[in-house]
Order: C-alpha cells, then structure tokens, then sequence
C-alpha cells in the first residue's frame, strides 16, 4: 500500500522538508556546544534521554509529514526511512561529539534518537488524518 500521490512541485516538497533540515541543523549546532544549558530539573531521571527521544520525536513527526505528503511514501516505508535516517544520524552525531570537548559519547543517546524519531513517525498519519477531517 503507498501513500497519497506527491503534491506539487518542487516548491511544496521543499516547504514540507524545510522543518525536518532546521531541526536537523539546530541539532547539530547544539551538538557542537562544549556546554549546553540545563532545561529540565536535576531530578527528572535521564533527563538528556528524555530530552532526545523529545526532540527526535518532532523530527519524526516532521519528517513523516514530509514522507508521506511531499514523497507519496507507504506509512511502513516512511517508518522505515526515518528509524534507519535517524539511527545514521545519531551514530555520526556521536561519533563528531567525541571530538567536542566536554561532550560524552552514549550509546543510549542514540537509543533515545530512534524511539523518539519512530514514535514520532509512527503517530503522524493518523494525526494528520484527524486534522484533514472536517470538525
């Protein structure tokens, strides 16, 4: 089973990808930092995997959107491309972080990435199903 046909040209497919890059691109920027600012209290255990899964979880969300709308992808390929997409970038993440001072190299981060990405990804056709029906 496929997804809807693409929509239009490349403009539109560049506005649908457009968010999935910045969020890409601020990562990678935040990844570069030496020290990151403390956003969620000390006691919220694994607060930076949380954080991850989070941040990689709008990522997913994004990048489904533009998979299955922009590209015409299955949900199962869309799925797919994103879990292997994100798994990729976390191990290069983390791999360019061991040159980062201050910065650690986890496993787990990557973990994180992936469940967030794919949880993401995973609830975004039937988001975007219930925001195309009439209310």
């Amino acid at each position: 089973m496929t997804g809807p046909p693409r929509t239009g040209g490349p403009r539109e497919r560049l506005v649908l990808w457009a968010p999935v890059l910045l969020l890409l691109a601020l990562e990678a920027f935040l990844s570069s930092q030496s020290h990151l600012p403390r956003v969620l209290p000390r006691f919220v255990p694994d607060a930076d995997k949380v954080l991850h899964a989070g941040y990689f979880f709008l990522v997913g969300l994004a990048a489904a959107r533009a998979g299955l709308v922009a590209e015409g992808w299955s949900r199962r390929g869309t799925l797919l491309a994103i879990a292997l997409g994100v798994l990729a970038w976390g191990v290069s993440d983390e791999w360019h972080q061991s040159f980062v001072p201050g910065r650690d190299v986890e496993t787990a981060d990557v973990v994180a990435d992936v469940v967030g990405a794919t949880l993401g990804a995973a609830l975004a056709a039937p988001l975007l199903a219930r925001l195309r029906r009439p209310a």
